[in-house]
């Protein structure tokens, strides 16, 4: 019995110490900053579809906007708001880019608007509505230990896992904490 509780506590104490590493790994990659490259492998162009491409981004606070282009076609203009956005007109711009490659921190809540500075590239559609957002903290903490009458310690069956996308097996942080745990029990 006593070998029994001895394997018993060290299994509790192996379960909480990657608990915590998992909670600390999660509550990092939650508020991790994401870049994105405007347009994607065409970058800032027309060709790219800029709507299509951000359609199903989530834009938060934190995160940085990245815009790849030729210097020679007038660069990237950030206007003040959407009627200007949807005129094209870039002649008050907030602020021009020009250098080829330009970074843009998304640091406050709201809507950025960014259109070509050249207008007619803009009225073929190239330009950029950014709606940015609070980060959404991530909590995905695994349901508690439970102590049986046989006074094992057990955990719940962890809920089914999302679909992957084709990346492979179920390979998230909570996984690997309740599979290690289980090995050690």
């Amino acid at each position: 019995m006593a070998v029994t509780n001895r394997r018993v506590v060290a299994a509790a104490a192996a379960g909480v110490l990657l608990l915590s590493l998992t909670v600390a790994a999660g509550a990092a990659a939650a508020g991790a900053a994401r870049h994105h490259v405007v347009g994607g492998d065409p970058g800032w162009a027309v060709a790219s579809d800029v709507l299509a491409w951000s359609a199903d981004r989530l834009f938060t606070i934190g995160d940085t906007l990245w815009f790849a282009y030729s210097a020679e076609d007038g660069g990237v203009a950030e206007v003040g708001g959407e009627e200007e956005f949807e005129s094209c007109y870039a002649g008050n711009a907030v602020r021009t880019y020009t250098e080829g490659v330009s970074r843009v921190a998304l640091d406050g809540e709201g809507s950025r608007y960014f259109v070509s500075a050249d207008a007619a590239k803009c009225g073929s559609g190239l330009k950029l509505r950014v709606d940015v957002r609070a980060p959404v903290p991530r909590t995905t903490l695994p349901p508690p230990l439970v102590r049986r009458d046989d006074d094992r310690v057990v955990a719940p069956a962890p809920a089914p896992l999302a679909s992957s996308g084709g990346r492979g097996g179920a390979t998230s942080p909570t996984c690997v904490v309740w599979c290690l745990l289980f090995l050690v029990v």
